[in-house]
């Protein structure tokens, strides 16, 4: 099949070449605009069926004028004390939002609610805030767009002299939202720049660099394109996505024309170019797809996760993936034939000379297995139990800069009100229509408040008999109005307000908001019944919801990688131990890496605990791409072992792909690592660890984990070995692969 493919590609690389073109076009000419691409996004990262969802859909139902999925925060501000002038200032703004609303936005301020004054006007009078409620979740471009209006029409009334900041969810998600599409658009350079560079370097050749690099740049563009009216058809694509899908073709795909490449390169000396076309496909093309294979299969077992940004991320990339295979396969071959034998220019010879490294490591590596083996796995013990024991936070805010305007807000705010006061969540208890009656609910409106002050660390609660909480305030507000923001008839429903001295995204925070619902749940059971259901909203309860899903969505992701990556693995060599052997190291390196990488972020640069998302798209993307190497290794193995014994074939293997795959490696970390250069501190945890990882994985696990693996393999299953391995492979194979089946 794949001399067939090569045969066809060298014999019709224009028509090749057109097809893809005429694809991209295509694609580009209808293309969705970026507002159909918003209007098609989720409404939540959580669910339908969670608990998070469904509190704030009653939360709407019965409470609508102090509910919204999410806030924004505007905060005023003026050092020496906010003056009459500031204060007609801020009710105009508020006046205004309100009027330019037009169903998007709802406001709440001290001018349009006098009752949430004490709350929205800081003790020392230096500081005001106005909330916009919003019907949307708040990493959406609408949002975005909605908070950019919102600051727009603010600041456009600020009075002289009056600092005004933007934090609150929507604040912080619009910083999140615009730093990922930056991040797409600054990472997309950086690794196009990245692997023009690596690739110059290895060939020394203006056209055999440009090849790979168009090549993969073409497919990048078709996949971007194809993802964008998927997303028509009901696909959630975010900008998430569409970076990992920059990163992980450029890596992946320049791999793979570069593997083709190489093997053309060793082919084309002394023979016809047909025929080296077609030798090069058939001896790569078989280890190209096993790679892309291990590595979609892999990306596809994230369509088990609950979470719907997990959930589309595999669909996505294992799609684009496949798109870069094809490229790899058909327009690299059909591009390198157009160049005819200007490929190379200026080199004149596809001879190479092996170096002095690659040759000692082969000797090394097949004179004591075991002691290589034993030797790494002392040197990757500590860094992997760190791994093992490293933890995961969930702090959004963590996630932008310091010099954000969501972290300018937060820390303007704190300096005037509590986090409490800012970032309180909302317990809502549903009734059945048996308890009704007004005096009924007011009854147990009471007692859910004292029930949530009992709590051990709640600092305060708004409840219906206390409307303000603590504050005497609370006393000189009219009963309707209490009953109104507390109390539900239809749906029966009551609600307090709880405020906690932790950072709404932290771990004790979470902790202590799970503490409190079950504790609430057995209340509920006891005194009113199985009919009452607990629910909670808010910025703490909203991640609480997050974490759970997100735990067990990890393991069971992991787990599920692993076996449908050993399956793929073991389909294509054959070999269950060298299998285990394969699967066990990418755990290592995963584990070695993520130590290493916790060490750099929380123990040097002490910014606190890995972002919760790295451990997982750490090990599906290290899991996945990290056997691609071993698989292209372990095929020329098996290639030059029809010649030769275990210990030359190996050596030959080990200094042919030697530096094809450094040079692969190189380009994968640069690619992958190339989302660091973001100012997003979950890109740069990412990229730090994809680039370590994949470097560990290149220069470590692949020349001598697993070539150790399979010597040692090996000797039980033949009595005799080579004495002494051969001298350093030339670069060119005795037995040049001409058939598909010695892959």
């Amino acid at each position: 099949m794949f001399s067939t493919l090569g045969r066809a590609v060298a014999r019709h690389p224009l028509a090749c070449l057109l097809m893809w073109t005429c694809l991209a076009l295509a694609l580009r000419v209808s293309a969705p605009s970026f507002d159909s691409l918003a209007a098609r996004e989720p409404a939540s990262i959580v669910p339908d069926g969670q608990p998070y969802v469904a509190a704030v859909d009653l939360a709407r139902r019965a409470f609508p004028q102090v509910s919204a999925a999410t806030q924004t925060v505007l905060v005023f501000c003026r050092p020496e004390g906010l003056t009459e002038a500031d204060h007609a200032c801020t009710a105009q703004i508020a006046q205004r939002l309100t009027a330019e609303a037009t169903g998007q936005w709802r406001v709440l301020s001290p001018a349009t609610h006098p009752f949430l004054a004490s709350r929205l006007l800081s003790a020392d009078g230096r500081a005001a805030m106005i909330v916009v409620c919003h019907d949307l979740n708040y990493l959406t471009l609408r949002c975005m767009r909605q908070v950019d209006a919102v600051e727009a029409i603010a600041r456009s009334r600020l009075s002289p002299g009056l600092t005004l900041e933007i934090t609150g969810e929507g604040g912080l998600g619009r910083d999140v939202t615009r730093g990922t599409r930056q991040a797409y658009h600054r990472t997309t350079w950086v690794t196009v720049l990245a692997v023009l560079a690596i690739l110059i370097l290895v060939y020394r050749a203006p056209l055999a660099a440009a090849v790979p690099l168009v090549s993969i740049g073409l497919s990048v563009f078709v996949a971007i394109q194809l993802l964008n009216r998927l997303a028509m058809l009901g696909w959630a694509v975010s900008d998430l996505e569409r970076t990992f899908v920059v990163v992980l073709l450029f890596g992946s795909g320049t791999d793979f024309a570069m593997f083709w490449m190489a093997r053309y390169w060793e082919q084309s000396e002394g023979t016809e170019p047909a025929r080296a076309f077609e030798v090069a496909t058939a001896g790569t093309g078989p280890a190209i797809v096993a790679s892309a294979a291990t590595t979609i299969v892999g990306l596809l077992m994230l369509l088990l996760a609950d979470l719907p940004p997990t959930h589309n991320a595999g669909r996505a990339l294992g799609l684009a993936l496949l798109v870069s295979m094809l490229a790899a396969l058909t327009l690299t071959p059909a591009l390198a034939r157009l160049m005819g034998r200007r490929l190379f220019w200026p080199r004149r010879s596809a001879r190479t000379d092996p170096g002095v490294i690659w040759p000692r490591v082969a000797a090394v590596v097949v004179r004591r297995p075991g002691t290589v083996l034993l030797v790494m796995a002392v040197v990757l013990a500590w860094p992997a139990w760190r791994g093992w024991r490293s933890g995961c936070r969930y702090d959004a805010f963590g996630v932008v800069s310091a010099d954000s305007s969501a972290a300018r807000g937060r820390a303007l705010a704190e300096g005037h009100f509590t986090a409490a006061e800012m970032f309180p969540w909302t317990v809502l208890v549903k009734l059945s229509p048996v308890a009704t009656s007004g005096a009924r609910l007011e009854d147990l409106a009471i007692e859910l408040g004292a029930r949530c002050r009992a709590v051990e660390g709640i600092t305060d609660v708004w409840s219906v008999d206390h409307p303000l909480g603590r504050s005497p305030a609370g006393r000189l507000v009219p009963r309707g109005l209490v009953t109104e923001y507390y109390v539900r008839q239809d749906p029966p429903c009551i609600r307090v307000e709880v405020m906690q001295p932790f950072a709404p995204l932290s771990t004790e925070g979470m902790d202590l908001c799970s503490r409190m619902l079950a504790d609430l749940g057995r209340w509920t059971a006891d005194r009113i019944g199985p009919a009452a259901t607990v629910h909670a909203t808010g910025l703490t309860p909203y991640i609480v919801n997050v974490r759970r899903l997100a735990d067990a969505d990890q393991w069971r992701i992991m787990a599920w990688v692993a076996v449908a990556v050993s399956g793929v693995v073991l389909v294509w060599i054959r070999r269950p131990g060298l299998t285990l052997c394969m699967v066990a190291a990418t755990v290592v390196v995963y584990l070695a890496t993520l130590g290493t990488a916790d060490l750099f972020f929380a123990g040097i640069l002490g910014r606190g605990a890995l972002d919760w998302k790295v451990k997982l798209f750490l090990f599906v993307i290290m899991m996945a791409v990290g056997q691609d190497y071993n698989i292209f290794l372990v095929s020329r193995i098996v290639q030059e072992r029809r010649t030769a014994g275990a210990r030359d074939a190996t050596a030959r293997a080990i200094v042919t792909t030697g530096r094809v795959i450094s040079s692969c490696g190189l380009i994968m970390a640069a690619t992958l690592g190339s989302i660091a250069a973001t100012g997003l501190t979950f890109y740069q945890q990412l990229g730090f660890a994809f680039a370590f990882g994949v470097l560990l994985d290149t220069f470590v696990i692949r020349p001598a984990v697993v070539p150790a693996c399979y010597l040692l393999g090996d000797r039980r299953r033949e009595k005799t070995l080579d004495a002494v391995p051969s001298p350093p492979y030339s670069g060119k194979s005795p037995n040049p692969a001409d058939s598909p089946e010695d892959a």
